[in-house]
């Protein structure tokens, strides 16, 4: 797809030096474990979709944050790598951002990040974006940057009646002003019972946990007056969506079943499902359809180490997709 015909994406993205310790199990408070593998790259989750989102057809910007150091230096030789303009990419003092994880045998991983000059980011910067951002047709945002350039950036977006997609992760309230301008959120399990107020996750299965989130969408709806779908990734369940036409309307909901697969390291999945969700809605594809994509997409980085390597690019997903029902099952709530 040529960069005059492929549809545009602006990301509030991030970057973290990722290192990675692949070990049998989780270590307990105060013990140490021998790691089996290690591994370091380019990563944090504004970074990961961009990437994503670019390898699958997207004339993407993206507005990141990073240090005076190397890892700046590497940082912007893998954008150049992968296609992505520099325009608002901004070298700030300090150190850029670096993340640490701890990758189990079974997959499932425990992280923390040190956001470094992601954090200096501003409104100013967001607002010297204005122009690449009111021509987006979707703009996507995270917690591992500054929530004043994230907050910024979904005001102009809004105003200019581009979609939003936030990913509320690391996991804090936002506050109203950023709630008021969302038009899509994006959340794991976790994410959603912080989001809904819940004690625990929402279920174990894709039924109950689409039971649990239907019974707060009334208290959710009114709170994020501006949202239209609520994405709640699960895993190997795969993912629900729930949408509305417009506020005050009725909800529906889909669930779109996960490829069975052999998890490997799931550091990076969720990225990859945002990347291939957001590529859907881009394409002007239905909310099953969405889902559909984001699983496949966050399957594939799963089954394997890494998160670079493993985003897959356009040829893969239209590959993939022949192989699967592009679409969800539509659920009573």
């Amino acid at each position: 797809m040529s960069p005059a015909s492929a549809p545009r994406a602006f990301v509030l993205g991030n970057f973290v030096l990722a290192c990675c310790w692949h070990v049998g199990r989780q270590p307990m408070a105060g013990e140490t474990l021998e790691a089996d593998h290690f591994h370091a790259e380019a990563g944090g989750k504004g970074l990961n979709v961009a990437i994503g989102l670019r390898r699958l057809g997207a004339d993407v910007q993206t507005l990141i944050g990073c240090g005076q150091d190397r890892a700046a230096d590497a940082l912007l030789a893998l954008l150049a790598a992968e296609g992505l303009p520099t325009d608002h990419v901004h070298r700030l003092p300090g150190a850029s951002g670096w993340g640490s994880g701890l990758i189990g045998a079974d997959g499932h991983n425990s992280i923390a990040v040190y956001l470094g000059a992601n954090r200096l980011l501003t409104a100013e910067h967001a607002h010297a974006a204005r122009n690449a951002i009111g021509a987006s047709q979707l703009v996507y945002g995270q917690f591992e940057t500054s929530l004043a350039a994230v907050q910024a950036a979904f005001a102009i977006a809004h105003a200019h009646g581009v979609p939003t997609v936030l990913n509320p992760s690391p996991w804090h309230t936002p506050p109203q002003a950023l709630a008021d301008t969302t038009h899509t959120l994006i959340v794991n399990a976790v994410e959603a019972a912080a989001l809904l107020n819940l004690p625990g996750d929402p279920g174990p299965t894709a039924a109950q946990a689409a039971h649990t989130v239907a019974a707060r969408l009334p208290a959710l709806g009114s709170a994020w007056p501006a949202l239209r779908r609520l994405v709640v990734t699960l895993g190997a369940e795969g993912a629900l969506g729930m949408e509305r036409a417009a506020h005050a309307e009725p909800w529906r909901a889909w669930h779109a079943a996960a490829p069975r697969i052999q998890a490997v390291d799931t550091v990076g999945a969720g990225d990859a499902f945002a990347s291939g969700y957001c590529t859907a809605v881009l394409a002007g594809q239905p909310l099953p359809v969405a889902l559909a994509w984001g699983n496949l997409c966050g399957a594939h980085v799963a089954a394997q180490r890494g998160v670079l390597d493993g985003l897959p690019d356009a040829a893969w997903l239209q590959q993939a997709r022949s192989g699967v029902a592009d679409d969800a099952v539509s659920l009573s709530i």
